[in-house]
């Protein structure tokens, strides 16, 4: 591990150095790109030049006992673990789409350099944050560069905290904390690590095989089946050639968690799943439709091999619900067979299903390519006790306490009508909307926000069906 001159920086941290940690996997390969990893290469190839908004950042705190050599022996054991980290995207030329789609390229052996950063008298939190910021702002050149940087928070030469940035074509959401679990693991207890999952590699050999291509087949009927009969509201692109008109607003809530959680417990169901219902429910409400249509984006590890998958793994299901039951338990119930249909039919090319949606909204003559999105990027949701009815006096106090507050964000959810993120459904609920203006007008994301919070209270206190709710909801906001 070689030792670089210390160089400079801004505040907070006034100077760093750089040390260079060798790797040698077991094997280096090549292949196609998996399902999962088209994808995000779908979206890398939309954004602008320069934008580095989907690049991954966790921080791992260090306990006492260990030296920086521990820490860089740790990190390499990491990248050696997992293929999904020292996978190089280069493009492969003979394919004949624009620019040419990457393959991946597993490489064998390499270095990753590494920054560590003293905090002198300096806040360890802050210095780490500033470190992440210096890893994660800036694009990864795919085809030439690891998709990791790492850095090194010391203080008197301790080592404090481990920084890891990644590129979202190594990785999604569930992967870093699985990165981030093993290399707690690696420097606590690292011969307790069993091996690791299925890799990237290894997933293309599945995908690739009759068995999953008769899963992406019937995938692609039942999204043709829906596409051909839901209305269009659900399919349509507002932005018609013009940009989008994108809104985002964040909201914090005790009511709407202990309201979600007792619905669940009343139906013997997830928290998530109650939560998404809902959030379907008043997006029909809002259009008027009673035949609604949710992008999930799934993690597609539904098998023991997959579980803990390192890698680009993603893909949409489409969760499509119907509005006529004349309770909310009964909606549930209809919701809860819904999403297991999304779910079973949600692994596919994601290339040929973009075709096959443009095909088929093309016939209907409808300009396809705005839909609403639920993305729930909570890993492992903790286990919290049931919420409870709460009487009517104690939620108006919970509702008191909500938070609406205005996310700092401004990019553009690739055309998206409406984007909602789930980050938490514990104690409180934590979702960021990002939505079209033109596409809830007259209201806008914080008003869906605070209607979703009075929607799940409205229907835990009065069972109420779809029909009704949609009454209730028209006296409270009129027009």
């Amino acid at each position: 591990m070689r030792t670089s001159h210390p160089v400079k920086a801004s505040h907070p941290v006034k100077a760093f150095h750089r040390v260079t940690v060798p790797f040698h996997a077991p094997y280096g390969d090549r292949g196609p790109l998996t399902w999962g990893q088209t994808a995000i290469w779908e979206v890398l190839r939309w954004l602008p030049p320069g934008d580095a908004s989907l690049n991954l950042l966790t921080v791992c705190e260090v306990e006492p006992g260990h030296d920086v050599e521990d820490v860089l022996a740790a990190v390499r054991a990491l990248v050696e673990r997992h293929d999904a980290l020292h996978t190089l995207f280069p493009r492969d030329d003979r394919d004949d789409r624009d620019e040419g789609k990457p393959v991946q390229v597993v490489v064998r052996s390499g270095e990753l350099e590494v920054a560590v950063h003293e905090t002198g008298t300096r806040n360890p939190a802050t210095v780490a944050a500033y470190a992440g910021a210096r890893l994660r702002d800036m694009p990864f050149d795919i085809g030439g560069e690891l998709p990791l940087r790492v850095a090194v928070v010391t203080t008197a030469g301790v080592p404090v905290r481990v920084v890891l940035a990644m590129s979202h074509m190594a990785v999604d959401g569930w992967s870093l904390q699985i990165v981030r679990d093993d290399l707690r693991a690696l420097l606590s207890a690292p011969a307790a690590l069993g091996p690791p999952a299925e890799q990237p590699l290894g997933r293309v050999g599945y995908e690739t095989s009759e068995r999953a291509r008769l899963r992406e087949r019937r995938a692609l009927d039942y999204w043709t089946g829906a596409v051909r009969e839901l209305p269009r509201v659900w399919l349509e692109d507002l932005r018609q050639g013009g940009e989008a008109r994108q809104g985002w607003s964040e909201i914090r809530s005790r009511a709407l968690s202990q309201a979600i959680r007792a619905l669940a417990a009343r139906a013997a169901v997830t928290p998530g799943m109650v939560l998404q219902a809902t959030v379907a429910l008043l997006l029909g409400l809002y259009k008027g439709e009673d035949d609604v249509a949710l992008r999930l984006i799934v993690s597609t590890r539904f098998k023991p091999e997959t579980r803990r998958f390192v890698g680009a793994f993603n893909q949409n299901a489409l969760l499509r619900l119907r509005l006529r039951q004349a309770s909310f338990s009964g909606f549930l119930s209809h919701a809860g067979r819904a999403a297991l249909t999304a779910y079973s039919t949600c692994e596919y090319d994601p290339v040929r299903l973009e075709e096959l949606v443009a095909r088929v909204t093309a016939e209907r003559g409808i300009g396809t390519d705005g839909y609403c999105f639920y993305n729930d990027i909570r890993f492992d949701p903790p286990a919290v006790p049931a919420g409870r009815r709460l009487s009517p006096p104690e939620y108006d106090a919970l509702l008191d306490e909500t938070e609406l507050v205005e996310p700092p964000h401004d990019t553009d959810q690739k055309g998206a009508t409406f984007f909602l993120y789930v980050h938490e459904l514990s104690e409180r609920a934590v979702l960021t909307l990002c939505a079209d203006r033109r596409f809830l007008a007259p209201r806008g994301p914080a008003d869906f926000l605070l209607d979703l919070e009075w929607l799940a209270v409205e229907a835990l206190h009065t069972d109420a069906g779809p029909l009704r709710l949609a009454e209730a909801l028209a006296k409270r906001r009129p027009g």
